[in-house]
C-alpha cells in the first residue's frame, strides 16, 4: 500500500469514527429528579431518550401543551443507583443497544431510573409471616408512591403517555419493576422481569398486564419464580415463564431474543398514543395466551403445537406461547405437525391454569 493509499485509508477511518462519535454525542438524554421525603432512601432520578436520540421541544415555551409524539414508552431498569451507569441504560451502543434499536424502530421513548430499593432481596412475599408482610407492604407502598409521583411528572414534562408502559427489569430492576406493576397495574401494558431473587405476592388487577418471567435453573430465586408463575396463573394472569438451563444470576442471548420477541408481539396491540385514529385489532393481546399456537414445557424448554403438547408434558409445566416467533426464541420447537387452524379446546387451556 503506497503513502497516498495509506493516507486515504486512515482519513476514511478517522471520518467514520468522527461521524459515529458525533452521533452518540448528539444523542439527547433528559433528566428529572423526584426528591424523596423518606429519610432512609435517596432521590429517584429519571432519564428519557426520544426515538433516534432526537431532541425535545419544551412545551412550556409554546402557547399550548405539545401533542404526544411517540407511540408509547419502554422502560429499561437495573439494579444500579449510579447516575451515569443508569443513564447508559437508554443510550445507543451500550448494554441495551438492541432494545434501543427496537424503540427507534417502533417510535418508542425510552426511560430509566435509579433503583429506588425498598424491596426484600431473597425473601419472597409468599414465605413472609403476616406481620412481616404487612410492615413490608406498608413501607414499599410509600416508596412506590414516590415513584408514581416522579413518573407522572416525567410524562407531563416530556409529553409522554402515562398509561400502557412496557418495562424490562433485570436483577434488582426486575425486583423493582414487578412490584411496581403489582402495586400500580393501571400504568402497565407489558412486563418482562429477569433473574429475580425474590417475588412479591400476587395481587388483584395484575391480570390486565401481559407478563414474561425469565430466570435460570441456577438462580437463587428459581423455585420462587415457579411458585410465582403457578400462583399467577391460578389468579387469571397472562404469563409466559422461561427457565434457562444452567443459567445463574446473569443475562443471556436467549433471554434477550425471547424478550424482544415478546415486546414485538406486544406492538401488535399497544395503543398508538401519537395517532388519534388508532383502533385496536379484532382480538386483544390475551386472546393468543388463552388460545396459544404453541405450548412449552418449562422444565426442558421444548415447545410443541397445542394439539401435540398434551402427549409430551404434564399440565403443571405447560407455558402458553402465543406465536411461533416467541416459541422459537423461548426454546426448541418440535413442530411434528403444522399448527391447526382451529382453536384448541377450552379443557386443555384450563389445565395450563
Amino acid at each position: 500500500m503506497n503513502y497516498i493509499s495509506k493516507f486515504t485509508f486512515i482519513a476514511g477511518l478517522l471520518f467514520f469514527f468522527l461521524i459515529h462519535s458525533r452521533a452518540f454525542a448528539a444523542e439527547e438524554i433528559y433528566e428529572l429528579v423526584e426528591p424523596t421525603k423518606l429519610a432512609r432512601f435517596s432521590d429517584i432520578t429519571y432519564y428519557v431518550r426520544f426515538p433516534q436520540g432526537r431532541g425535545f421541544e419544551d412545551p412550556g415555551r409554546a402557547s399550548s401543551r405539545k401533542e404526544v409524539s411517540v407511540r408509547g414508552v419502554l422502560a429499561l431498569v437495573t439494579w444500579s443507583t449510579e447516575l451515569e451507569d443508569v443513564r447508559t441504560n437508554i443510550m445507543s451502543g451500550k448494554r441495551f443497544q438492541n432494545y434501543v434499536k427496537f424503540a427507534d424502530k417502533h417510535n418508542l421513548a425510552l426511560i430509566t431510573w435509579t433503583n429506588f430499593k425498598g424491596y426484600k432481596t431473597g425473601v419472597s412475599g409468599d414465605v413472609m409471616d403476616e406481620d412481616r408482610l404487612k410492615d413490608y407492604e406498608k413501607s414499599y407502598r410509600e416508596r412506590a408512591r414516590e415513584w408514581k409521583n416522579g413518573y407522572r411528572r416525567l410524562c407531563r414534562r416530556f409529553s409522554l403517555p402515562e398509561k400502557n408502559l412496557m418495562i424490562y427489569g433485570i436483577s434488582g430492576g426486575g425486583q423493582m419493576s414487578h412490584r411496581l406493576a403489582l402495586q400500580e397495574p393501571d400504568y402497565f401494558f407489558a412486563v418482562h422481569i429477569h433473574v429475580n431473587s425474590s417475588y412479591d405476592s400476587i395481587r388483584r388487577d395484575g391480570e390486565q398486564i401481559l407478563w414474561l418471567v425469565t430466570t435460570g435453573t441456577r438462580e437463587y430465586g428459581y423455585p420462587a419464580g415457579i411458585r410465582f408463575y403457578r400462583e399467577a396463573l391460578s389468579r387469571g394472569y397472562h404469563m409466559i415463564f422461561r427457565a434457562e438451563e444452567n443459567l445463574g444470576h446473569a443475562g443471556s442471548p436467549a433471554t434477550e431474543r425471547t424478550s424482544l420477541a415478546f415486546f414485538e408481539y406486544c406492538m401488535n396491540f399497544l395503543p398508538d398514543a401519537s395517532d388519534p385514529e388508532w383502533r385496536p385489532p379484532p382480538v386483544d393481546q390475551f386472546y393468543l395466551m388463552k388460545y396459544p399456537t404453541y405450548i412449552g414445557d418449562y422444565l426442558n424448554s421444548e415447545a410443541f403445537t397445542t394439539a401435540e403438547a398434551p402427549k409430551y408434558m404434564a399440565p403443571e409445566v405447560m407455558v402458553a406461547l402465543p406465536n411461533k416467533a416467541i416459541a422459537e426464541a423461548w426454546g426448541t420447537v418440535l413442530d411434528f405437525n403444522q399448527p391447526e387452524k382451529s382453536q384448541p379446546s377450552a379443557p386443555l387451556l384450563n389445565t395450563i391454569r
